[in-house]
């Protein structure tokens, strides 16, 4: 107890530093490219938000088109915002994968600045790699389980859980709310805060170890240097039940925060994990600054969601339901054990 109260303190000592060093660092000059902090490194300071349009994946539409043309865009997000307008003609899984009233999502409106027709840049299909075979046969593992009615809250995903937070990664991936984050930098340190779950990282610049790889973490065990402009943080150790399309435990992830102008910080990722995918791949994709404020997530393990998803699934049982039609699609990406090669062993 007493060494868990001496980490907790530690990190709160860092991230009030970071603040404190957020309030002192001065802007750039006039003659200067990009801004920069009192002790001299790029100052990706400030409120971000990534909420972006963009999808993560190349619809099939663009083929081998990576990015579209500005009245491509403009069409694409007034789609966008006539069917939002018009809720009442969703059906099937579009009507399935909205959770919440339209009043508590914050999908954003615009596409990134690149206008690319998917985060995702390289494979250059913009698709994300094959699942290996051992990938293929966990994530149906983990489909099965899913896909039945929930016996206790341990058989749900973290997420769910409120264990950890839906976008918060890493990476940060766009969602359908709370896409948020604050950056801090203290000399020797950088501190993100992410809005949902109130998920945060301290991330040393000092160039010291990872720690031991039997060390594994929610989050993983991120460490950061500078490459020119910028941020350069490297992240492993991350723990079995946290999952990023489809990674798993032994994920490098690679990130790289860019300030391009006052308002955009531009953030690219690469996830190598030769275990779970037959290739590595990369992401782009730009945030904005914003004056919004970064708000206390309210989102904790045990809260009355878990409790009424246990009594839903009991009213299931009682009305002989037992099929997995009400899974959103970001379950349904998920093989079936029974699709296969070979099916059960």
């Amino acid at each position: 107890m007493h060494q868990a109260t001496s980490h907790r303190s530690r990190q709160g000592a860092i991230v009030t530093a970071c603040v404190v060093a957020a309030a002192i660092a001065t802007g750039a000059s006039a003659q200067d490219e990009a801004p920069r902090t009192s002790w001299g490194v790029p100052d990706l300071q400030g409120t971000w938000d990534f909420r972006t349009l963009t999808p993560m994946q190349r619809p099939e539409e663009f083929k081998d088109r990576a990015f579209l043309t500005p009245e491509e865009a403009a069409a694409f997000e007034q789609k966008v915002a006539d069917g939002r307008a018009n809720p009442q003609e969703r059906t099937g899984q579009s009507d399935v994968d909205v959770g919440y009233n339209t009043g508590f999502l914050d999908l954003g409106t615009e596409l990134s600045t690149s206008l690319r027709t998917s985060q995702i840049v390289d494979p250059p299909n913009g698709r994300l790699p094959a699942l290996t075979d051992a990938a293929r046969l966990r994530y149906a593992e983990w489909r099965e389980v899913w896909s039945r009615p929930p016996q206790t809250a341990a058989d749900r995903p973290p997420s769910t859980r409120c264990l950890i937070g839906f976008n918060a990664g890493p990476p940060m991936t766009s969602g359908a709310y709370n896409n948020i984050m604050r950056l801090f930098q203290a000399p020797g340190y950088v501190a993100i805060l992410n809005e949902m779950v109130n998920e945060h990282r301290v991330i040393p610049l000092d160039g010291r170890d990872h720690v031991p790889d039997n060390v594994r973490l929610w989050k993983g065990d991120s460490r950061g240097r500078w490459d020119g402009d910028t941020l350069v943080v490297e992240t492993v150790n991350f723990t079995p039940h946290t999952t990023h399309s489809g990674s798993g435990m032994n994920m490098h992830l690679t990130e790289r925060f860019t300030r391009i102008d006052d308002d955009t910080l531009r953030y690219e990722y690469t996830v190598d994990d030769p275990e779970m995918f037959e290739a590595p791949w990369s992401v782009e994709t730009d945030m904005r600054l914003t004056g919004d404020d970064v708000y206390e997530y309210a989102c904790h393990e045990g809260n009355y969601a878990m409790r009424l998803m246990l009594s839903g699934a009991r009213r299931q049982e009682q009305q002989g339901v037992d099929d997995d039609t009400w899974l959103p699609s970001w379950y349904k990406w998920m093989p079936k054990k029974e699709d296969l090669a070979g099916g059960e062993e």
